[in-house]
């Protein structure tokens, strides 16, 4: 009988154990949630105080931010750029005759067959010469009267 008392002795310890065990888990599991959250809460915060930050001087940049406001910058303006050239690509006219959408240079609808009207030659669009501040090198928009890294009027 006391090799038995001892096994319960000895499930219950170790029920215990693995109690004590997952409950150490689950708090463990639960504080390093909260961490994650707090640290995802932070980096939307620093993410918004960047974002302000650009937004107030973006064209007066302070000097500790003025290489990473004109990187902004320039990819605000190579999205424009590329959004011009997707509403290029997309600025398909309509068939007379069904309304399909025809891209440039077809001859016939691919719809119903309808042969277009000759196309004209189209101009050649001119690429936008990328015109740089004399005073410190940065690329400035075209229409810029002052450059948007040092502040020297543009000539």
């Amino acid at each position: 009988m006391a090799f038995f008392n001892k096994m319960k002795d000895t499930f219950s310890q170790a029920g215990q154990s693995t109690v004590k065990m997952a409950k150490e888990f689950s708090e463990t599991t639960r504080l390093n949630s909260e961490i994650s959250e707090a640290e995802t809460q932070i980096n939307n915060l620093y993410l918004e105080i960047g974002y302000q930050i650009y937004v107030a001087h973006s064209a007066d940049p302070l000097p500790e931010v003025a290489e990473l406001i004109e990187k902004i910058n320039v990819l605000h303006d190579k999205i424009d750029v590329n959004r011009a050239q997707i509403q290029a690509i997309n600025a398909a006219s309509h068939c007379p005759n069904c309304g399909a959408k025809i891209k440039p240079g077809m001859i016939f609808c691919s719809s119903c067959g309808t042969r277009l009207a000759e196309e004209q030659p189209q101009p050649e669009h001119k690429a936008e010469k990328t015109m740089f501040c004399a005073n410190c090198g940065a690329p400035v928009a075209p229409d810029a009267a002052f450059c948007t890294s040092c502040g020297a009027p543009i000539t």
